[in-house]
Parts: C-alpha cells; structure tokens; sequence
C-alpha cells in the first residue's frame, strides 16, 4: 500500500505540472506580442530619423537606395509621342527592375548647377531635382514606412 500512496501523489504531481504548459492559444499569441513589439521599435531602428541627413546618405549610396525603396516603385515618365501632347505614363516598376542608381547624388548635382528643392508634403518629402531654364526635371517623394522610402520617382523630362 505504501508503494501506491506513493505512485498516486506523483501522478498528481506530473498531472499539475503538464496542467502548468501553455496552452497553444497562448504560444499563438506571443508571436502576435512579439511582432507588435517590434514594430512599436522599427522608428527607433531606423538609421536616419532626420530626413535632411537621410536625403544626403540616399543620393550618395546606391546600396542605401537599394535598402530604402519600395518594391514595386511608382515610375512616371513622360511620353512625348502621345498625342495631341506629351503624357505621363505610370508604371509599377518592381524592385529587381530598377535601375541604379535610382536618384543622383545630391551634392554633385548641385555642384553641376542643377537646383534642388526639399519640400513637405503633408509629412512625406519630395525631392526635386531641375536644370534651370530647361525641361529637366525630377520628383522624388519619399514616405515613413516607418523609415523613410523612396515610393515614387516622377520624371518630368522631355
């Protein structure tokens, strides 16, 4: 007898202790914690939180401008043979399409007389980027997702 009052209290031992597992819903939902988390902290990762500073590393690294733009990216170009005048063309390019780099350097373009011109837009940024008294002209807008992004390129050159 002594031997089962033995067995039957750990039993309920092991019994407690499994009882004390999580439970399937609760390993769901920590993951679901976990990502929450860290999307709560991706500004905080974000190498540039400034976007001045952003702008300038952008321009200058094509590896930066590859991390930093969205897939696919919204391209405009113009299309001079459409008739009865010129129209933009919208197209969705997909990352591994772009061609780099997708933005010229900031500070040689200036260097070479171009103008460039930083504005806000309702929080995102807009870059454009123009050869005075001329037809060249580029838009680079740019959003917080959650970093900033490169969405769209508008290529207003004839």
């Amino acid at each position: 007898m002594a031997f089962i009052r033995t067995l039957v209290p750990a039993s309920a031992l092991i019994l407690a202790l499994a009882a004390c597992k999580p439970q399937a819903p609760d390993a769901a939902a920590a993951p679901v914690r976990t990502a929450q988390a860290s999307s709560a902290a991706a500004p905080a990762q974000c190498p540039d939180a400034d976007f001045e500073h952003f702008v300038q590393r952008f321009s200058a690294d094509i590896a930066v401008q590859e991390k930093a733009t969205a897939d696919p990216l919204t391209m405009i170009q113009l299309d001079p043979n459409a008739q009865p005048e010129p129209a933009p063309v919208t197209r969705q390019v997909p990352l591994a399409e772009v061609e780099w780099p997708v933005m010229p350097n900031l500070e040689a373009a200036r260097n070479g007389g171009r103008e460039v011109v930083v504005s806000d837009e309702a929080g995102a940024r807009k870059v454009l980027v123009r050869t005075p008294d001329t037809g060249d002209q580029q838009a680079y807008s740019f959003a917080q997702r959650p970093c900033w992004t490169l969405v769209k390129v508008d290529d207003q050159s004839l």
